[in-house]
């Protein structure tokens, strides 16, 4: 039995056109939007397993790297007040 998500992956190798406004791409969009917070908090189980384990396995681990950039914490952002900037005059 196929999944939805490996159904979606298929057709998206058949038709990888980023010009349509439908089709395999904009589904896998919905579906992984749709699910965000359930995909997070599994980031966050594995990220919390891989951090307490002496050993984690390996494709654990690379997922969890992998996703740290988009699930992890960030650096904090610069301070954008830039002393050479003037206020836009009104």
């Amino acid at each position: 039995m196929e999944s939805l998500f490996d159904e979606l992956e298929r057709k998206l190798a058949l038709d990888p056109s980023m010009l349509k406004r439908g089709g395999p791409r904009v589904d896998l969009s919905l579906l992984l939007f749709n699910a965000r917070a359930e995909v997070r908090a599994l980031w966050l189980a594995a990220a919390a397993e891989v951090e307490a384990s002496a050993t984690p396995p390996p494709a654990l681990a690379t997922a969890v790297a992998a996703l740290r950039p988009i699930f992890g914490p960030r650096p904090a952002a610069p301070d954008r007040a830039d002393s050479r900037r003037r206020p836009r005059a009104r």
